[in-house]
């Protein structure tokens, strides 16, 4: 295939990263950003993105992938599951399961209908987590609230 891994920041596991890349002979599909403010620009370039955190938030970066039209892959930890609907948006795995997560990709490298199936609900998906959406239901909290103090 001709699949290439764009990794975004960097790290201590870099260089260990870069010369297992080498070992195998795929050193030139790796690619490593180090520390970048264009997370944007780099899931722009993306056909599926994977974030096998240990311990992850709310996964905000998912997020914005899912706003652009991903499909996530996801480790089950942290806020991840509350982001990704397995097999809608995307794809959850257990977490530190490497066997699992390269799987979960080499299923949706392959499947680009699948791929646009899922980026497309992880757009929808997405829209769920923006300020409006947290700003109207937040409201209707607020008034069905209201609305409860009144009979009572």
């Amino acid at each position: 295939g001709s699949a290439r891994l764009l990794l975004i920041g960097d790290g201590p596991e870099r260089a260990a990263l870069e010369a297992r890349a080498a070992a195998l002979g795929v050193a030139g599909r790796l690619h490593v950003t180090g520390a970048t403010t264009d997370v944007t620009g780099c899931l722009a370039a993306a056909d599926v993105v994977a974030a096998p955190s240990r311990t992850e938030g709310m996964g905000r970066a998912l997020v914005e992938a899912m706003a652009l039209g991903l499909p996530v892959v996801g480790a089950a930890v942290g806020g991840i599951p509350a982001v990704i609907v397995d097999g809608e948006c995307g794809r959850l795995v257990p977490p530190e399961d490497p066997a699992a997560l390269a799987r979960a990709l080499v299923d949706l490298g392959r499947d680009e209908a699948l791929r646009r199936k899922l980026g497309a609900a992880a757009i929808r998906r997405a829209e769920t987590f923006s300020t409006a959406a947290a700003d109207a239901k937040m409201r209707a909290v607020y008034d069905e609230l209201v609305r409860e103090k009144r009979l009572s």
